[in-house]
């Protein structure tokens, strides 16, 4: 992880305003960026995290997946 943002969307709201984060990750070779949104922070921060660590999954089978063909 290399940046973790967070905005309040909607603050008019007050506790029930929801919550974005967005966080930007690197493999150092390449760089991605995953957004969760809730009304919990820690769930935004979940969801943004577990999408950031299933994309780099879903990006090195791709890799394997492409070298298997070569």
């Amino acid at each position: 992880m290399t940046d973790y943002r967070v905005r309040i969307i909607d603050p008019e709201e007050a506790t029930a305003a929801k919550t974005r984060v967005i966080i930007e990750s690197t493999d150092g070779v390449d760089t991605w960026g995953t957004v969760g949104v809730s009304e919990n922070i820690i769930e935004a921060s979940w969801e943004a995290l577990v999408d950031s660590v299933e994309f780099k999954l879903f990006k090195d089978e791709e890799k394997r997946q492409r070298r298997k063909k070569a």
